[in-house]
């Protein structure tokens, strides 16, 4: 195989490349003999630097991208509203917001001096009914009118924190600081008759408690911090105990998700009610100018809102865009970019304020780029992002990165995000994986644009970072490198294509330049202007490391614009032609234009409706039949039919070019009879070809193996077969390969083989 990215030589021409068999691709043709390549005496000649080691077919990059890009990079969701997504600016929209609005993690103060301040302070009971007229109860149910109930179950969270608050008059309520906790708090107070509410210092330590409780109060210490250091221990809440028993109060603890609390009490975890649930209580008591609730929350812009957990004070916020809707001051478009202001309101929250340390913000970044990664991988590449961030920050002062610092459970959550179980494909079979990702989808895009273009001052730490990247063995960091560059290039191109593309452009090692290439294809994805135009101009080039990235893109998207991508392919053939120099650097240029050409292709065939009145591949298939009159433009026909009989459907799967024959309609005069007829007339030109047809026949061996277990490629073969044999040369190549063809130690023919035999008329009569 011909190496798709020649190693870049001083002058303007690449070095030559030595050419190998169109069809001799390994993991695409399944079974298939190698045979001679389209060979002239250029071809075969050995040079000093020799094939690309690297080498990488199109198809198998299109594939990599495909697999290790993160979901959001290939779907619309990335590419609306939203400040920093869509370019329009949202403010904060009115009403009270109820719940809880600290992010991050727990702060402590330190005292110095006298300790005669005020340790408490009044929570007005207005504000805690306040609270209470929104408040929903996890697991609650619904009133006959669909209204949520002011009930609670026994068992759940809230039945069980306050089953204990009434036996020990003390409870510890555990969860994330987005939860809406310190709200479920206050309600547990007021469930057990309270009416005066105090809340208590966090600073305090545990052994100080008791001695801040008053008479007849509901008392509240919000943001405990626990640790190793500094437990919550079991003669703390026992004494806490015996003092609000005699004084007649009670006192809530509200902790963060990971608590250090030892004794037999423990603490309770606290589980919001379901985002549905929550929207119910704060829109039950709004005017809704007569709109059911039932049918708000059924919008589709409600229920993309809806699809994941978010922060109870965002839900709370939002409650008040949909009572604006339905009172007609708010277009749907506002509460369709609602989901983006919202992710962008946390990401700022986490890079403007002190809560987070630099570690943590690497680790923030880093989640983005590794969003539904491994996080092993995520820890590990985010300690070297933190050394280049340290060194901007503190020259002077050497990166501590702690070994056995924050737990992952508490570096997830204080990122908002999740753990789970998911198995990836690698080389070696599926594996088991712990991957992150965050609870919004669209966190990480809009927190990679805020770090780009809100703090220009790391970019060098992560323009350095990203090119470490793009040289790692591994493809998933490989390609989130490219996806991370893509999002860089839709939020400012100029800087990102001299930054990091246009470097990438000119490496000599094929993973930095293949980095460029996937970068460029997800932009486009992304909406980001120009791609196609970068493309064209790159293609026809005097520089031919330009070329080769703009060739590679177009494996990689063009089944995007399909039409403009192969006669872009085609220009850059004409342009070799026109541009002269040695000719035995052609070969390997015009084999990767035939491989990008052949995914363009392969990838517009997969569509559903492709062979019909419009597809791409029923109207670019058969303007491949006139290229074959001659020249450069014939070969670059052949050896894309070539490129394209190796690529299947999953590993081992059915070959795609026989999979787009089979699908497409035979009734004569439709466009899918079109496209049989010119796939047909393209593989008797390969097959009569002197320095096509090894390949050829080797592809089509792979496809009758293939067919041996699959039984639509075998009907496809066998309506295929009659079509190549219009000369008796031609029937008694075909008939002789079927004959001929063995299946492992197996001296007789496959059955298959045997069977398709039967669908070859015998040869006539010389």
């Amino acid at each position: 195989m011909n190496a798709p990215y020649e190693a870049p030589a001083a002058a303007d021409e690449p070095t030559p490349a030595a050419s190998a068999p169109p069809g001799h691709q390994p993991g695409h043709d399944p079974g298939a003999d190698p045979g001679p390549g389209p060979a002239g005496p250029e071809s075969g000649a050995a040079t000093d630097s020799g094939p690309d080691p690297e080498s990488e077919h199109a198809w198998d990059s299109r594939r990599d991208l495909y697999r290790h890009s993160p979901g959001i990079m290939l779907g619309r969701s990335a590419q609306l509203g939203g400040s920093l997504v869509g370019g329009d600016q949202h403010g904060v929209s009115g009403g009270q917001v109820t719940g809880d609005v600290i992010l991050g993690g727990s702060k402590v103060e330190y005292r110095l001096g006298g300790d005669d301040e005020e340790r408490s302070g009044e929570i007005p009971a207005a504000e805690v009914e306040a609270l209470a007229r929104n408040f929903a109860f996890p697991s609650g149910g619904e009133d006959d009118d669909g209204a949520l109930g002011d009930t609670w179950e026994p068992g759940s969270p809230f039945g069980l924190a306050l089953a204990r608050l009434k036996t020990h008059r003390v409870a510890v309520l555990s969860g994330p600081a987005t939860t809406g906790r310190r709200a479920a708090a206050l309600m547990l107070l007021r469930a057990v008759g309270s009416t005066a509410y105090r809340a208590l210092d966090p600073a305090l330590a545990p052994g100080r408690l008791a001695g801040e409780v008053r008479d007849g109060c509901g008392h509240l210490i919000d943001d405990f911090p626990t640790s190793a250091e500094q437990p919550l221990r079991e003669h703390h809440l026992r004494a806490l105990s015996e003092k609000l028993g005699a004084a007649g109060s009670h006192l809530v603890v509200v902790v963060g998700p990971h608590p250090v609390v030892h004794g037999g009490a423990g603490h309770i975890p606290w589980r919001p009610p379901e985002p549905a649930a929550l929207l119910r209580s704060h829109l039950r008591h709004k005017d809704l100018a007569g709109h059911s609730i039932g049918t708000l929350l059924a919008l589709p812009e409600v229920q993309a809102v809806l699809g994941h957990r978010r922060p109870v004070a965002d839900l709370a916020a939002f409650a008040d865009r949909i009572a604006a809707h339905a009172q007609g001051l708010l277009p749907l478009a506002g509460l369709a970019a609602y989901g983006h202001y919202a992710a962008e309101r946390q990401v700022r929250a986490w890079f403007d304020g002190t809560e987070q340390t630099l570690h943590d913000k690497a680790f923030l970044i880093a989640l983005a780029t590794f969003n539904e990664a491994p996080y092993p991988l995520t820890a590990e590449l985010s300690d070297v992002l933190f050394g280049l961030l340290q060194r901007i920050e503190n020259p002077g002062e050497p990166a501590r990165i702690p070994v056995f610092g924050t737990s992952s459970a508490q570096r997830v959550e204080h990122a908002q995000a999740d753990r789970y179980l998911e198995t990836e494909e690698t080389e070696w079979g599926p594996v088991l994986q712990t991957k992150v990702q965050f609870r919004d989808p669209l966190t990480a895009i809009t927190l990679l644009r805020e770090v780009w273009t809100g703090h220009p001052s790391a970019r060098p730490a992560l323009v350095t970072w990203l090119r470490r990247l793009a040289d790692d063995p591994r493809p998933v960091v490989r390609t989130r490198a490219a996806s991370t560059a893509a999002v860089l290039a839709h939020a400012d191109l100029p800087s990102a294509m001299a930054l990091l593309i246009r470097p990438w452009v000119f490496e000599a090692r094929l993973r930095a330049r293949l980095a460029a290439a996937n970068a460029l294809a997800l932009a486009h994805h992304l909406g980001t202007p120009h791609v196609p135009r970068i493309l064209r101009e790159w293609c026809t080039t005097n520089d031919h490391r330009l070329r080769r990235a703009a060739v590679r893109t177009y494996a990689l998207v063009g089944d995007a614009f399909a039409a403009e991508a192969v006669e872009a392919l085609l220009a850059a053939v004409r342009a070799m032609e026109a541009r002269g120099g040695p000719v035995r650097t052609w070969p390997a240029e015009l084999d990767e234009l035939a491989q990008s050409a052949a995914a363009v292709l392969l990838a517009a065939g997969q569509n559903a409706g492709a062979w019909e009145a419009g597809g791409a591949a029923a109207e670019l298939w058969p303007a491949l039949v006139p290229l074959t009159s001659g020249g450069l433009a014939r070969d670059f026909a052949l050896r894309t039919v070539v490129h394209a009989c190796g690529p299947v459907d999953g590993a081992g799967g059915r070959p795609l070019l026989l999979d787009l024959f089979g699908r497409a309609e035979a009734t004569a005069g439709t466009p899918g009879a079109l496209l049989r007829q010119s796939l047909a007339a393209l593989w008797r030109m390969v097959l009569n070809d002197p320095l096509y047809s090894a390949s050829g026949l080797a592809a089509l061996r792979g496809w009758v193996r293939a067919a041996g277990s699959d039984p639509d490629a075998e009907r496809a073969l066998t309506e295929l077969l009659p079509l190549l044999a219009v000369s008796v040369e031609d029937t008694k190549r075909l008939v002789y390969l079927l004959e001929n063809l063995r299946g492992g130690a197996d001296p007789a023919p496959p059955a298959v083989a045997l069977r398709l035999r039967g669908a070859l008329s015998p040869p006539p009569a010389p």
